[in-house]
């Protein structure tokens, strides 16, 4: 008789990668209701893109790809604007796959959040699509369902997003357009209650790590409260820099990637609190109007020192209390 190869399937369930997808489509329906059902190409290029690449390099070693490579293209596009030419979300997902993930050996081994990374990348080299070409959103009770596009080629906005507006021109946009999204941005994050429904979901569900997500909200709530008294021009007020340029879709979804975040519970206060400081200094002082994605990556980086300064203090602190009571024996 011979062994029968088992058969290695092409895609590797993951359950908690599911629940992000599920928390995602409230993000999902918004990009098609404010801009048209471009934006569901553009998340399938990015998902198949991603996939593709992933499954090159899982045949190689004989293994699945698997449901996180959907979720880094859900993630990804979401994140990108509305107009971005498609050649340019097949690039980002290569570099991220490729790069950022099957580089350090698949998943569950990468050091720095894909999709996150992909959307530094693509906003380095692609900078004008990436920050000069936004989309109206669609008005009315029917938004843009009746629409493949808000924007056709010569209709493109010149203008800045509103929180770009607010740091140069220190126009203050008002709670009502950040809260339902009829504003110029990123396809998918431009409404505070879409993104606060998939993200409660991913809270209270324990998908999302809450000691991330409360030190991270918090304290660049603090931070920016903080500069608003002081009397930066740029920063109205804590809760608008909070509900505004896709902070809370960031907060939700990107920190909390369980794979590139701290492991102790104490390391994930510390890193919410480190990516809210350099957000916050990058946001107001450089020349970036949303230097969150950049926080992020770099606290993607600090992650394994935190731990392991986190791990050694607790080991040492625990054989001082043994020395201790050895001598008192």
């Amino acid at each position: 008789m011979t062994d029968k190869k088992s058969v290695v399937p092409l895609l590797k369930k993951q359950t908690i990668m599911r629940k992000v997808m599920i928390a995602t489509a409230p993000c999902i329906a918004g990009s098609v209701y404010f801009f048209g059902w471009r934006s569901l190409l553009v998340l399938a290029v990015a998902c198949l893109s991603g996939f593709l690449t992933e499954l090159f390099f899982c045949k190689k070693r004989g293994e699945s790809a698997t449901e996180s490579v959907l979720v880094t293209g859900i993630l990804y596009s979401l994140t990108l604007p509305p107009t971005i030419p498609l050649h340019i979300v097949v690039i980002g997902m290569v570099f991220a796959i490729a790069l950022i993930k099957e580089v350090f050996g698949g998943f569950g081994k990468n050091i720095f959040n894909p999709a996150i990374a992909a959307r530094c990348f693509s906003y380095v080299c692609f900078p004008l699509p990436m920050t000069s070409q936004w989309a109206e959103p669609a008005r009315g009770i029917w938004g843009a369902l009746a629409q493949w596009t808000t924007a056709s080629s010569s209709e493109f906005i010149t203008s800045a997003t509103p929180m770009a507006v607010l740091k140069f021109d220190h126009a203050v946009p008002s709670f009502s357009d950040l809260l339902l999204g009829r504003i110029p941005g990123a396809m998918g994050v431009t409404s505070v209650l879409l993104i606060l429904i998939g993200g409660i979901y991913l809270y209270y569900t324990n998908t999302a790590n809450r000691k991330i997500i409360i030190s991270l909200i918090a304290s660049y709530f603090v931070f920016n409260q903080i500069l608003s008294l002081l009397g930066n021009p740029s920063v109205p007020d804590g809760v608008r820099m909070v509900c505004g340029s896709g902070f809370l879709f960031g907060a939700f979804f990107m920190a909390t990637d369980p794979i590139s975040a701290p492991k102790t519970d104490t390391g994930r206060i510390i890193y919410g609190i480190m990516i809210a400081l350099f957000a916050t200094i990058m946001t107001n002082y450089s020349v970036f109007y949303n230097g969150f994605m950049f926080a992020i990556l770099i606290g993607n980086m600090f992650a394994p020192i935190i731990d392991y300064a986190i791990t050694e203090t607790q080991k040492q602190k625990k054989l001082k209390k043994q020395n201790t009571e050895g001598v008192i024996a």
